[in-house]
């Protein structure tokens, strides 16, 4: 069952990182002049949100293998998960690493290394040229993240063990040696508390599922106060759990209670395509918006709140166009490809 609710914070955390990487295109090319700062700032909650709902929706949807697991639930778990994630990154990737080598990048002046790209391919933690911790598609920095969180999960289905708590335990261990100093940057990546933000979402989908009583007062507040929280008095000088986790976990608890209101939820399902192609603007729109902020100082649009406004406009429309067209397409065929239950063919006897 589809949450109307949680396509709308999908559209909500999409918008909030293609706008703060809008904001450092309009800085990177027409100059920091004091604005947008806290447009950049909040966008940075967008992937905050996002973790936190990955959470929620993984525990969903692996209710019914929770103690019914085994190598083959676990194994149809990481080919949905496979294909929801990986054609559509590698097709990004690609295209960037075609347009670095054909037309060429600052950042790679050397080349684009082999490794390099392997890595980025491989969602295996790895350093760009200009020494960030970043894939060569960079926002791809967060699907590191979620690959290892569906590890903890398969592995949990695979030995029939409670999910959340053996994920709460690997991610524990890797978190923990991740503050070793001189560790690899595979474990010293994976050092921050945005780990645990899945699991606050897998939280909230076990409170949901057992339909723990909660006052209809309580969603409202939530939604007000994760709404302070994150873009009015945001807690600052202290860890992102806190700080934005916790905001953000609120905001996506607010958004499944107040599903059940019609009102709150037809006015969510106006948002549904956008909710649905968030992935392909999350993926697309860092090779969209530089074009799209060319383009538009090109045809002599040089105010910069209107450049804001075509570069988000922009990348949120074509993305809407590259899901319906590519991806869903895509991922729709691969699923009845590879994961379909296979027809059981009786065959007749003679009487």
């Amino acid at each position: 069952m589809q949450i109307n609710g949680i396509q709308f914070l999908r559209f909500v955390a999409v918008l909030l990182v293609v706008g703060s990487h809008v904001v450092l295109e309009i800085w990177r090319r027409m100059g920091d002049h004091g604005d947008f700062h806290y447009l950049h700032v909040a966008g940075g909650h967008g992937v905050d949100i996002f973790f936190v709902i990955s959470g929620f929706v993984i525990t969903i949807s692996t209710l019914k293998m929770v103690g019914n697991g085994g190598a083959a639930a676990a194994w149809l778990f990481c080919k949905r998960r496979l294909i929801r994630i990986v054609p559509m990154y590698w097709l990004y990737t690609g295209l960037k690493a075609v347009l670095v080598i054909a037309v060429g990048s600052k950042a790679f002046s050397a080349g684009l290394a082999p490794g390099y790209l392997v890595s980025s391919l491989l969602f295996w933690p790895t350093t760009n040229p200009n020494g960030n911790h970043l894939p060569l598609l960079e926002s791809g920095w967060t699907l590191s993240y979620e690959m290892l969180f569906y590890a903890s999960f398969a592995v949990a289905i695979w030995r029939n063990w409670a999910p959340l708590r053996f994920s709460l335990l690997a991610l524990g261990i890797v978190f923990l040696l991740g503050q070793i100093d001189d560790m690899p940057l595979a474990l010293s990546f994976f050092g921050r508390t945005l780990l645990f933000e899945f699991l606050l979402g897998g939280m909230i989908a076990r409170l949901w599922v057992r339909q723990v009583p909660v006052h209809q007062a309580v969603a409202p507040l939530l939604l007000l106060a994760a709404s302070l929280l994150l873009f009015v008095f945001p807690m600052q000088h202290v860890d992102r759990l806190i700080g934005e986790g916790l905001p953000a976990a609120m905001l996506v608890a607010s958004a499944v209670w107040l599903d059940r209101y019609a009102g709150v939820r037809r006015f969510a399902g106006y948002f549904k395509l956008l909710g649905d192609a968030s992935y392909s603007i999350y993926l697309s729109h860092g090779l969209l918006v530089p074009v799209l902020v060319i383009v538009a100082q090109k045809v002599g649009i040089h105010n910069r709140v209107a450049v804001f406004l075509v570069g988000v406009a922009g990348a949120l429309a074509l993305g809407c166009v590259l899901y319906l067209c590519l991806e869903k397409p895509v991922t729709d065929w691969l699923n009845r490809r590879y994961t379909a239950r296979k027809p059981v063919t009786v065959r007749a006897t003679p009487a």
